[in-house]
């Protein structure tokens, strides 16, 4: 510590930069008592920030007025910035070398002090009213500063007192710290950051807690696949011992200790019969709290419901649709999805978003956003008042009664359309990509606009512009050219790819994105969600889809130790799932008995000829191929009923029929 105080170096304000400086010192010193006073009037907000060189920046926020402070110059002892904490009269700055900058803006004093720990990653003040105390968190490790004394109160290093990796790190209390470690652990430490509280599955918990992560990865990945779907069973369990699963006693009472940690509400919904497969994903991953797990099956269960309502109601009215369409569902996606929307609801929303902006509007910047939105929405009448109340001195007043003008009297003739859309181009091509796009929108080009966007890497405008102005036809290819996009090397963004492919209904593309992304049971389950809901076009692509989608789902759960359900995925994977299915079951005289019980074989050889099976009623009736070498001798018994359709071996299961 002694060695560290004599390292420190303390910079006066030289009298050259006082002038600069005080006034910046002076608003950062004020804001918070200027704050408390302010509010009665109005909220006021400060904003202080430095850029990569170190200089500090203090902005201002009140009502609707942003004002721009005086600046403090970089310290030239810092290098680039990386973090900046504040709080009352101290202002504190970290950079990538392990420097830390402490600013006493009442004494107008800075002081260097060179850590030697490498880059600073994040620095917290204690809460509390005059807690000046300060958490700093390197690569290495952490410390616990005083910055009225500007000395350190203690520290934590990898390898010297501690053997695991701090992931993040922050304040608990005024006086405790908690960090969150790579071992999985969550840690609560005093001051000293010596003692630590006990790991949370060490604890003697009086009720039970639901937190599957608390589990080892390959247990926590069972426990979800085991609420997930239960297929093989007549009645959804919640006790993992009625499965066959191969894994040591120790993880399945984990397993079960979770299961039982959940509510009785909870238990009964997951235990429900009539419970669907889209709602109990959905389910699953808010218990899970995987976030993108949550978003993707939103998106699906919402658009899979929707094209399923369209498709038959398509069908009960006897219309041919000949273009791709959005359907019109009565409840919309939520609006926090954007561009996800359907079309209408989106476009609705935007217009409600530009009459309130226009309400509040109180200056001619403001004013001009909202002619601008107006425009690309194809409100040209309010768009025309908006700009006609440009004043006179204004120096745009000229410009925007022309364009006033412009838009009042604009035809669709062929001469006209043609000059504006040169005009466009060129300005386009001269770097004024928004206004060639308005002018393409206000002579109905938006689908051009939306390719100039895309052109000049405007994808998410183009997306945008797409939604408010286009049909569906033409919103579908420029969506599809941005999920392209999204799926490039230079992007890989596939999981906005994939939601964004949901939103236009190509099921199926979505399934082999999946697939090769290696999300096995996602990939799976969104496939058979596709086929009960009648909502997948079952050609030759799409049965090997299907079985290559299955299959992969079946080894994952053969490696998880569920034994029972990769039989059922491997036996629905056609010829694919053939060699999985001997793997199962070799040396045991063949599947097991309960996949296929006495009354689930229903097609006899008279009811086959009279009536047979069409080409496409994968979708309806899932059809087993399984390979004689593992069919118990009931089925051989059953199958000899059938051999005149020996060439497909085909085994109808009644429970896989809606």
């Amino acid at each position: 510590m002694a060695a560290r105080e004599a390292m420190a170096r303390q910079t006066v304000s030289d009298a050259e930069q006082s002038s600069v400086e005080s006034s910046v010192i002076s608003l950062l010193q004020d804001a918070e008592s200027k704050s408390e006073t302010s509010q009665a009037i109005s909220a006021r907000e400060h904003f202080v920030f430095t850029d990569t060189d170190g200089q500090v920046y203090h902005i201002t926020v009140e009502g609707n007025t942003v004002k721009d402070g005086a600046r403090i110059p970089p310290d030239g002892s810092m290098g680039s910035i990386a973090c900046i904490a504040w709080k009352g009269d101290t202002l504190v700055l970290g950079d990538v070398d392990g420097n830390l900058n402490f600013w006493d803006l009442k004494a107008r004093l800075s002081r260097g002090i060179p850590t030697h720990r490498g880059w600073v990653k994040k620095i917290r003040f204690a809460p509390g009213k005059g807690n000046q105390k300060l958490l700093v968190m390197y690569t290495d490790g952490a410390e616990v500063w005083d910055t009225k004394e500007v000395q350190m109160v203690s520290s934590m290093r990898i390898g010297r007192n501690v053997n695991y990796r701090i992931l993040d790190i922050d304040w608990c209390t005024s006086d405790k710290v908690v960090l969150a470690s790579d071992d999985g652990c969550i840690r609560v430490l005093e001051m000293a950051m010596k003692s630590a509280s006990y790991r949370m599955d060490e604890q003697d918990l009086t009720d039970p807690v639901w937190c599957p992560y608390l589990l080892l990865p390959r247990a926590a990945l069972t426990l979800k696949a085991f609420l997930l779907l239960q297929p093989w069973s007549g009645t959804f369990t919640m006790d993992i011992t009625q499965v066959d699963y191969n894994e040591k006693n120790e993880i399945k009472g984990l397993i079960q200790e979770q299961l039982n940690s959940l509510s009785n509400d909870m238990k009964s919904v997951l235990q429900d019969p009539e419970l669907s497969l889209l709602q109990r994903c959905l389910l699953v991953s808010r218990l899970f709290g995987d976030e993108s797990d949550l978003h993707f099956w939103t998106v699906a269960s919402h658009y899979l419901q929707s094209f399923a309502q369209a498709r038959q109601l398509g069908l009960s009215s006897g219309e041919n649709q000949t273009e791709e369409a959005q359907p019109s569902p009565q409840i919309h996606l939520d609006i926090c999805n954007d561009v996800l929307c359907e079309s209408s609801y989106f476009q609705k929303f935007q217009l409600d978003r530009v009459h309130l902006q226009e309400v509040k509007r109180s200056s001619y910047d403001h004013t001009k956003k909202c002619a601008d939105q107006l425009l690309l929405l194809g409100q040209t009448d309010r768009a025309v008042q908006l700009l006609l109340e440009t004043s006179a001195d204004n120096p745009s007043y000229y410009c925007d009664s022309l364009k006033a003008c412009l838009v009042t009297t604009i035809t669709s003739s062929g001469p006209s359309q043609s000059t504006i859309k040169l005009v466009a181009t060129n300005m386009i091509a001269n770097g004024k990509l928004a206004e060639g796009v308005q002018l393409l929108c206000l002579i109905d080009k938006a689908a051009d606009a939306c390719r100039y966007l895309q052109t000049y890497g405007e994808w998410n405008r183009a997306a945008w512009l797409a939604k408010v102005r286009l049909n569906p036809c033409e919103s579908s290819d420029v969506l599809k050219r941005w999920a392209e996009h999204l799926c490039s090397p230079q992007v890989n963004h596939k999981s906005k790819a994939i939601l964004v492919l949901l939103s236009l209904g190509c099921f199926d593309r979505v399934g082999e994105m999946l697939l090769s992304m290696r999300q096995f049971d996602r990939a799976a389950l969104f496939i058979e969600a596709c086929l009960k809901s009648d909502c997948f076009l079952l050609d030759f692509a799409a049965h090997k889809l299907i079985e290559a989608a299955f299959v992969d789902y079946a080894r994952l759960l053969r490696t998880l130790g569920l034994r029972e359900g990769a039989a059922l995925w491997a036996s629905r994977a056609g010829s694919a799932g053939e060699a999985l299915m001997e793997e199962l079951f070799q040396g045991e005289g063949g599947a097991p008995d309960n996949l296929l019980a006495d009354d689930e074989v229903e097609m006899p050889r008279q009811q086959l000829a009279a009536d047979p099976l069409p080409a496409l009623c994968f979708e309806r009736l899932t059809l087993i191929h399984w390979p004689v070498s593992v069919w118990s001798k009931k089925q051989k018994k059953t199958f000899a009923e059938t051999e005149g359709h020996t060439n497909e071996r085909i085994v109808c299961l009644k429970w896989f029929n809606e």
